[in-house]
């Protein structure tokens, strides 16, 4: 996630309330990780990205037996244009289909290749559009758990600062709220509503 300086800076607005004599604040702990793991949504598109894996790993692998033949009937004219009962005339005919199936061989290879990469490139950037679309929702699910339950702040305290040491360094167990806020989010967002990751 990329709101990791906000939690800081929330973080930092706690100590700075609570030194300064600021009205007794309500704060919580929870660890977004698990959360968003948990998250509906979440696995409804998890689910739907093996599916969609699957299915282009068996496009591809048709691409690939497609190949097979295309190198089998390259073999086939190349030894063909070797055999001694052709005249020579013959010979160059086999020889010259082979190099044009050898064409036909590397032009499907970099087209195989090209889909490949589109396909990849397609499932990453559709991950990352619903893998976003998650966490905007889960910030708003938080802040609305927040004000239902009363809390000033909900800190993550399994944050990372740049340096990878943890956001929290230290807090109460009893105050950590991620069980309550999973059966929160299970409630607000049934699994079944979750939107499909497109192929």
């Amino acid at each position: 996630m990329q709101t990791k300086h906000k939690w800081l800076a929330a973080a930092t607005m706690v100590l700075w309330a609570m030194t300064g004599g600021a009205a007794e604040l309500n704060v919580a702990t929870v660890d977004l990780d698990k959360v968003f793991t948990a998250h509906p949504k979440t696995q409804a598109a998890e689910a739907e990205l093996k599916q969609a894996e699957g299915v282009i790993q068996q496009d591809l692998e048709k691409m690939v037996a497609e190949g097979r033949v295309l190198e089998e009937e390259v073999a086939k004219l190349r030894e063909a244009a070797k055999s001694p009962v052709l005249t020579d005339e013959a010979r160059r005919k086999k020889s010259d289909e082979a190099e044009e199936k050898l064409t036909e061989l590397q032009e499907f290879q970099l087209r195989l290749r090209r889909t490949q990469e589109t396909k990849l490139k397609q499932m990453r950037e559709q991950l990352a559009k619903t893998r976003q679309g998650i966490v905007d929702e889960l910030m708003e699910q938080v802040a609305a758990f927040a004000r239902t339950e009363g809390y000033d702040f909900v800190i993550d305290r399994s944050g990372m600062t740049m340096n990878m040491v943890p956001l929290t360094v230290y807090a109460n167990p009893d105050l950590d709220v991620t069980d309550r806020l999973i059966e929160y989010l299970k409630g607000k967002v049934p699994a079944e509503a979750a939107e499909p990751v497109e192929n």
